[in-house]
């Protein structure tokens, strides 16, 4: 009468795994597992980037207001050529919505100049481009984890490298009478300079140790890029499409674990 009683019973007693206990022991488990890349941890790694970016520029002229004035003339005609930046650096998260990025890059800006006569087969065309050693400082509002969103702006100190000039020449008859090799000079641009930045886009972290991005940046001029005896003044912006890889750098000093208090136990009272 009494065993089917006693096997609802052994039933009814029987181990019950709790779900939430096997969820926290699965978070812990990845956490501790340094083979396991988590998203939401490793935010305030130190990380480095290289990358290099494809520059869209533009300039604004005036003629120089001092003696060494002289008329725009034909370069009111000139038009911009695109070139190629590189860069290196860091950026790191400071905050869970900030970044802070510094770093060196090699910016380039491009113009070009063509004239053909339209009584003779001469011609006269030249092709210019301006190396800049500059120091891109920005701060981001920073979002997300795996894939991040960053947006800011910033200042970018620079130093002119130099200017190198191509020219082509044909003469009435349409022969080639160019010069055999480039103009490169740094005489007549300025010293130093400065430059406002302003950026947005993206960066995806597919592993523990890299990320890839894209971060568009927008510079503008500040400064003028020739010497005071010069005859004209040049401002140079551009929309440079920045794209590269980040390396991250997982934090050295491995955070304390925190032990679970183990609950008191009640002391029994023998009456």
């Amino acid at each position: 009468i009494f065993s089917p009683f006693a096997n609802q019973a052994q039933i009814s007693t029987g181990k019950v795994e709790d779900p939430k206990k096997k969820t926290t022991e699965s978070v812990k488990e990845r956490k501790t597992n340094p083979n396991t890349y988590d998203p939401d941890g490793g935010l305030m790694d130190f990380t480095a980037f290289i990358g290099a970016g494809y520059s869209i520029g533009s300039h604004r002229l005036a003629e120089n207001g001092d003696l060494f004035g002289k008329p725009i003339g034909k370069r009111a005609d000139e038009k911009m050529e695109n070139r190629w930046t590189y860069q290196v650096g860091v950026r790191n998260r400071i905050h869970k919505f900030l970044s802070f990025e510094a770093g060196l890059s090699i910016d380039r800006y491009g113009e070009s100049y063509t004239y053909d006569s339209p009584t003779s087969d001469s011609a006269y065309s030249y092709d210019r481009t301006y190396n800049m050693l500059a120091l891109p400082i920005q701060v981001y509002f920073t979002y997300g984890k795996r894939v991040q969103f960053l947006a800011g702006a910033g200042i970018q100190p620079f130093i002119p490298m130099g200017m190198r000039t191509s020219v082509t020449i044909k003469d009435s008859l349409g022969n080639n009478v160019s010069p055999k090799e480039d103009s490169k000079t740094i005489e007549g641009l300025s010293g130093a300079g400065i430059n406002v930045l302003f950026s947005a886009g993206l960066q995806y972290r597919f592993s523990k140790y890299a990320s890839v991005y894209a971060i568009p940046c927008y510079s503008i001029g500040l400064t003028n890029i020739y010497g005071k005896q010069e005859p004209h003044k040049e401002w140079l912006d551009a929309l440079n499409i920045r794209f590269g890889l980040a390396l991250h750098f997982p934090e050295s000093t491995k955070e304390k674990e925190k032990k679970e208090k183990e609950p008191k136990e009640k002391k029994k009272v023998s009456w």
